[in-house]
């Protein structure tokens, strides 16, 4: 049996609308790569975040969830943690 791997994306700057298709471009590579077992955006570098950037994450880990992939955001910096927090979005999108 292959051993599954976590795959990484680093996201920097604004996460708007603008974004969701650069990140469903990355999701489908990694989706469709059978030893990604595990996806993680690390978002330490976000420094901008709006409803539709919030939107992009959610199609994303539903994406990564009709794979049977895990996908979870790490290391968020504090204004994104704020902004997960307050939707209530981050026991969806950041929980083990």
């Amino acid at each position: 049996m292959e051993e599954s791997r976590t795959a990484e994306i680093m996201l920097s700057g604004r996460v708007d609308r603008r974004a969701d298709g650069l990140l469903a471009e990355a999701l489908e590579l990694l989706l469709t790569d059978p030893q990604v077992g595990r996806i993680e955006i690390d978002t330490a570098l976000v420094n901008f975040c709006d409803r539709g950037g919030l939107t992009v994450f959610i199609r994303a880990q539903r994406q990564a969830a009709h794979y049977g992939v895990p996908l979870r955001i790490v290391r968020a910096a504090p204004l994104l943690q704020h902004v997960l927090k307050s939707t209530g979005l981050s026991q969806l999108l950041t929980s083990a």
